[in-house]
């Protein structure tokens, strides 16, 4: 986050030292600004500032593809609802920050054919409702999958 708000304050002063204004000049800022940062985080060896964009590219990718899989489900159980098998699965969250979970029961909540129904006190269990839950630990598995990419694409 420092990175993207450092980037703002390189265009601002690109557009100052340049004394345009435009959106044009301020997004060449921007691409002038990611160039020196990532040099700069290149030279402590931080993470990439280009990586973070990528990863998170990547994870918007797996998670459209996620999104229309979930889709054609559904639809298929609407013309054959014998494949229909709603179950509530308790999935482990231990260990995940508050925004993690809020994160992952979120995305879960966005996938059609499950919703994220409540946290447990303690924070530990995510209880999630799935329309095609015929094994909880496939259930369980394709969820691990999700906060996988979440934590390589959106944490890292």
């Amino acid at each position: 986050m420092k990175n993207v708000l450092f980037n703002i304050g390189l265009a601002i002063v690109w557009c100052s030292l340049t004394a345009s204004f435009s959106e044009w000049n301020f997004i060449a800022g921007l691409a002038v600004g990611a160039v020196v940062i990532e040099g700069y985080t290149l030279s402590l060896a931080e993470t990439h500032y280009f990586g973070n964009g990528v990863r998170l590219v990547r994870f918007t990718g797996y998670y459209l593809r996620l999104l229309v899989q979930s889709n054609l489900q559904v639809t298929q159980v609407v013309f054959n609802p014998s494949r229909l098998a709603p179950r509530i699965v308790r999935y482990p969250v231990k260990g995940m920050s508050a925004v993690e979970r809020t994160t992952l029961a979120n995305a879960v909540t966005l996938t059609p054919g499950t919703l994220t129904i409540d946290e447990s006190p303690d924070g530990e269990w995510l209880y999630i409702h799935t329309m095609f839950g015929r094994d909880s630990g496939e259930v369980r598995r394709e969820i691990d999958d999700l906060r996988s990419h979440l934590r390589k694409g959106v944490f890292a």
